[in-house]
């Protein structure tokens, strides 16, 4: 027991100022663990909203971008690409699944070759608009929303899940972090009440306000740092003081920042710069546009709008591959970079379309230079892969102020305007003008009035028979397709052209060979022994996958022979048909026994491989050929030679658009097989042909009782279309 005052009072300062001690340490420590328990929850929360906040901007911005690279294959219905496209959007997103539907909320497919889900409905939110995604927060991740189209066209619908699996990773990581912090600092507290206990109160007080600003200031500067990130600031650069667990948070937190920098500027490149070319794509040549034509009003200047397509891509694609179309592509965009002034912008549209806006145009033959050197340019040869190809472009132009204020009909200006070029030849430009909106407007209405037309069912079939050169027989009979409009007479050569152009040629295709295939039916059994039938088909027709089949069917169900049929299509569908092996199985329906006829020969590249190679049974020679064989004596001499290549080739020749009496004659004279033409009949409705074949078996086949009373009164339009 201490007795003396120094003992107890020494006693008495050295508990109180170990008591004071403890105390601070404890309160201190206990300050200190509720600040880094508070810390810990804001970190992560901050951490969190930082990572979601991003992801959803990102997600959001790439939307409009993933949908405008999905439109072409899904627009054409290209599974196949679809899939190819859902491959390389996994590569830069962890997504869970893709789905992509039709129009009807359809799936098509989910990138799988199974594809197990096809067909099945898919739950797209109703409120999902046209560049308006939607992004939905799920407790494993989000589902992401949006449409797949070019501008308002909506082709179908996009429903993508993001994994989260990333974000909690990052978040884990971030916890394990902090706890090393916690457990660092714990030992260093410890370490101070050991120390502390040995030096006065005074150095215990400042040791530990100096280790608590050590321990909070790095863990605020990363707070702020977090909550900045959460506001989109990504120039934030936190100093790293110490090599330690904060000095490691810290550089872990700068190097999140440069990865979001860098995802952020890929993201904004991929959503506005063409992949293949590394021009801007129609998301920055819109907005490049809009601030054009202010800066035209700002300064009381024009810009031109030119719109460019490739004439004869197509056949590059699906003769020689896309992977070779592609690196025409690449050639072409730098052929127009190049061109160009640095202050124009190009940009690639989609497929091979790409637009020019060429700013600070004083007058429209500064664009139509313009214009020329880009033609000149396109014109030059592509050496791609050992091959030498030549293609051209088709222009539109049109101007600004002039033609339209608003970017979106610049843009329908200048796309009419090219369309026009490829309607007058193609390798060319064409300016838009009032009279070429005003043929736009017809040729909407007569688009219009076709659909109609389809579905008022006013098509009938006429039918121009085809006579035995030598003795006037009866032999065949060509079916011709003709529109009974009740408010205007509209020629073949107005809406045939139209119906291909629209796809809406296809709709006719069984309609044409069932009713034509039931008439000669009914003529044969009238008396018409014989009698053969000879239908044109187009390109598009013919590339119909069930074609074939749908032969059959009405050939089996008219009970007609096969060679009772003759299918005709000319030089440049042939062609097309070698080319590209899936358009015709030419095989299957020489195999079927369907007679396979040439129409127009001599009227464009004739190839006389064609003849043997697809076992042709009919040669028809055109017109341009038959109208001057009487006076004409190259003309003559073609024919003679095309009809004595037949004969060697054992195929039948006609002699298409005969009107004069003489142009038989010489045809007879040469060794022709058939005449057909308006010097023997003009194409007739079902029951005039079937009187005329009566009254012709009934007064004789001589060819002169036909005359030149029979010569129509407009010798030009003997040249149907079909």
């Amino acid at each position: 027991m201490l007795r003396t005052i120094r003992s107890r009072l020494a006693l008495s300062f050295t508990l109180l100022i170990a008591g004071l001690l403890v105390v601070m340490l404890a309160l201190t420590g206990w300050l200190a663990y509720r600040m880094l328990s508070d810390l810990r929850p804001r970190i992560q929360n901050a951490f969190e909203e930082t990572q979601t906040l991003n992801e959803k901007n990102v997600l959001l911005n790439s939307a409009g971008y993933l949908g405008e690279r999905l439109f072409p294959p899904l627009f054409s219905l290209n599974i196949s690409g679809i899939n190819r496209e859902i491959e390389q959007i996994r590569g830069w997103l962890p997504i869970q699944s893709f789905v992509v539907a039709d129009s009807e909320r359809r799936i098509l497919t989910d990138g799988s070759k199974r594809n197990p889900r096809y067909g099945q409905i898919v739950a797209i939110p109703s409120e999902l608009l046209p560049q308006q995604p939607i992004l939905q927060s799920r407790p494993d991740g989000s589902e992401l929303y949006f449409t797949i189209g070019n501008g308002g066209q909506i082709a179908g619908y996009a429903a993508v899940r993001i994994s989260g699996v990333a974000l909690q990773t990052s978040l884990t990581m971030l916890d394990q972090e902090v706890t090393k912090l916690w457990t660092s600092y714990a030992r260093s507290l410890m370490l101070g009440v050991g120390l502390a206990s040995l030096l006065v109160a005074l150095v215990t007080s400042l040791l530990i306000w100096r280790l608590a600003r050590l321990a909070s200031e790095p863990i605020s500067e990363m707070i702020a740092a977090a909550e900045g990130i959460a506001l989109g600031n990504l120039d934030i650069a936190l100093p790293v003081r110490s090599d330690d667990e904060v000095g490691h948070l810290a550089l872990a937190l700068n190097t999140m920042t440069q990865e979001l920098k860098v995802s952020q500027r890929r993201m904004r490149h991929l959503a506005n710069y063409d992949t293949l070319t590394g021009l801007p794509n129609r998301h920055l040549f819109q907005d490049r546009l809009r601030h054009a034509t202010q800066a035209a009003d700002r300064n009381g200047t024009r810009l031109g709008l030119l719109f460019l397509d490739l004439d004869g891509f197509k056949s590059v694609n699906d003769s020689l591959g896309h992977g070779l179309g592609d690196e025409v592509l690449k050639l072409a965009a730098r052929r127009l970079r190049e061109t160009v002034r640095s202050s124009d912008t190009v940009a690639r549209l989609g497929g091979d379309e790409f637009t020019v806006i060429a700013e600070g145009v004083k007058d429209p033959e500064d664009v139509e230079a313009l214009a020329i050197k880009l033609l000149a340019a396109l014109e030059l040869p592509y050496r791609v892969q050992e091959h030498d190809l030549t293609l051209s472009a088709s222009i539109g132009i049109t101007l600004y102020p002039e033609d339209a204020r608003s970017p979106e009909d610049l843009l329908r200006n200048a796309d009419d305007a090219m369309y026009q070029a490829k309607r007058e030849g193609k390798n060319a430009y064409r300016l838009f003008g009032p009279e070429l909106g005003t043929s736009i407007a017809q040729r909407l209405s007569l688009e219009q009035m076709l659909r109609e037309a389809i579905t008022q069912h006013e098509f009938e079939l006429h039918y121009q028979p085809q006579l035995d050169a030598a003795n006037g027989d009866l032999i065949a009979v060509e079916t011709l397709l003709r529109w009974r409009n009740p408010q205007e007479l509209i020629q073949p050569s107005d809406f045939i052209p139209l119906l291909e152009d629209m796809g809406l040629i296809t709709r006719l295709t069984e309609w044409i060979f069932g009713e034509s295939c039931n008439r000669l039916t009914k003529w044969r059994a009238d008396g018409l022994t014989g009698l053969r039938l000879a239908v044109n088909l187009s390109a598009r027709q013919l590339a119909q996958p069930n074609l074939l089949t749908t032969l059959e069917e009405i050939l089996q169900a008219t009970q007609l022979p096969p060679d009772a049929l003759e299918i005709e299509i000319s030089e440049q569908t042939l062609l097309h048909a070698e080319q590209n092996k899936k358009t015709l199985d030419l095989d299957r329906l020489h195999r079927l026994g369907v007679r396979l006829a040439i129409d127009d020969f001599g009227s464009g590249d004739s190839s006389l491989a064609h003849l043997h190679r697809f076992a042709v049974d009919t040669l028809k020679i055109d017109q341009s050929l038959i109208s001057e064989i009487a006076t004409d004596r190259n003309s003559a001499n073609l024919t003679a030679a095309a009809i004595a290549l037949s004969r060697q080739l054992g195929t039948q020749t006609v002699a298409k658009g005969v009107e004069r009496m003489e142009q038989w004659h010489t045809m007879r004279a040469q060794g022709c097989d058939l005449v057909q033409g308006y010097l023997i009949s003009t194409p007739l409705q079902a029951d005039s042909f079937l009187s005329w074949a009566h009254d012709h078996v009934a007064t004789g086949h001589e060819p002169e009782r036909f005359g030149q009373s029979r010569e129509p009164a407009n010798a030009s339009s003997s040249n149907d279309q079909k």
